[in-house]
This record gives C-alpha cells, sequence and structure tokens, in this order.
C-alpha cells in the first residue's frame, strides 16, 4: 500500500514509514521523524484534508 506523507507530501510505501500516528480515528504515516514531530506539534493542520487510512484498513493488510 502507497500512503503520503501529510507533512511533507512525499509518497511511500506503509512498510517504509518511519512513524505512524493515529489522530481522531485515522492512521498517518510519515518519511521521517522530523515531519512526524510537525504533525504532533500541529495535527489540526495536516489532518484535515489529508486523510490516510482508518486502523482498521492497516490491520487487514498483508
Amino acid at each position: 500500500m502507497i500512503v503520503t506523507d501529510p507533512v511533507c507530501g512525499m509518497r511511500l510505501a506503509l512498510e517504509k514509514a518511519a512513524a505512524q500516528h493515529e489522530h481522531e480515528g485515522w492512521a498517518y504515516f510519515f518519511c521521517s521523524n522530523a515531519c512526524h514531530k510537525l504533525f504532533l506539534a500541529a495535527p489540526e493542520r495536516y489532518s484535515s484534508s489529508r486523510r490516510q487510512v482508518s486502523p482498521a484498513q492497516v490491520d487487514k493488510e498483508p
């Protein structure tokens, strides 16, 4: 599965994500710890229009 880092917009394979965070029932994936930290500082800035996948969808992936 390909995901998009909500901070920088980089597309990457789910298994290559440097970090993952669940926010308001959605899972977000990050290319680096730096992008993850930026997200944690202002999740509302990055999460509203760039939904990733629900945690249930991630659990179903092989």
